[in-house]
Parts: C-alpha cells; structure tokens; sequence
C-alpha cells in the first residue's frame, strides 16, 4: 500500500489508491466470485462480456496485454 502525501495525493490517485484498497479487503474477505459479485451490483456491466471480449482483445497476445496493463497503473 502507498503511503498519500501531499506529492502524490490528486483526485485520480486518491480514487485509485481507495479502490485498490477496498479490493484487497474484499477479496480477502469474500474472495474473487463475491467481490465481483458485490461489483456487479454497484457497478452492472454495460456490455455482455462474453460478446465483446474477441473485439477487446483482436491480435493482442498475452505480452501486448500485459504492456497495457503496466501502461495503464502507472498513469
């Protein structure tokens, strides 16, 4: 966990940070299949995952996913 300083405290950081943490705390509490249970009900998919994950991922192997992934948690 990172410690929030004046440096490094912005809207998109604070909200991140307190959902990374709400994360772990469900997932050590109601593990995987609750918390996205849980998820899902604050949060209803807009799309049928299952129907739009071929488009999602089209020519992507498992290292360009894992780029956009380290890409994406270092915004």
């Amino acid at each position: 966990m990172k410690t929030i300083t004046k440096h490094n405290t912005t809207p998109h950081f604070a909200n991140q940070s307190l959902i990374q943490d709400a994360f772990a705390v469900l997932l050590e509490h109601l593990r995987p299949e609750k918390t996205m249970q849980l998820w899902h009900l604050f949060f209803p998919p807009q799309e049928d995952y299952v129907k739009t994950r071929r488009t999602l991922f089209a020519g992507k192997d498992v290292a360009a996913l894992a780029e956009e992934a380290r890409k994406f948690n270092h915004e």
